[in-house]
């Protein structure tokens, strides 16, 4: 028997370093996988727990892949934007 378990790539936000990232999945990676960023970022890919995700620390946002998130689906971009 399988028990199938859904992963949305489009929800798959990796934090390198305490910060959280965005990136264009077309699969979920495998851990030892390379997988580089929204904003240029690369590392290799490992897996933890939803509950563990502030032992490190609360991760902080990459303005960076979010000014490429915001332009790249058509949402607005304030003028203030820390990416810009």
């Amino acid at each position: 028997m399988i028990a199938l378990i859904y992963v949305d790539t489009r929800a798959i936000l990796p934090v390198v370093d305490g910060t959280w990232h965005r990136a264009r999945f077309t699969h979920v990676p495998s851990p030892g996988e390379p997988i580089t960023t929204l904003c240029g970022v690369s590392a290799v890919t490992e897996f933890e727990l939803l509950d563990r995700r502030d032992v490190h620390g609360v991760p902080r946002q990459c303005w960076s892949c979010d000014l490429l998130y915001r332009r790249q689906h058509g949402i607005d971009v304030w003028p203030g934007h820390p990416g810009l």
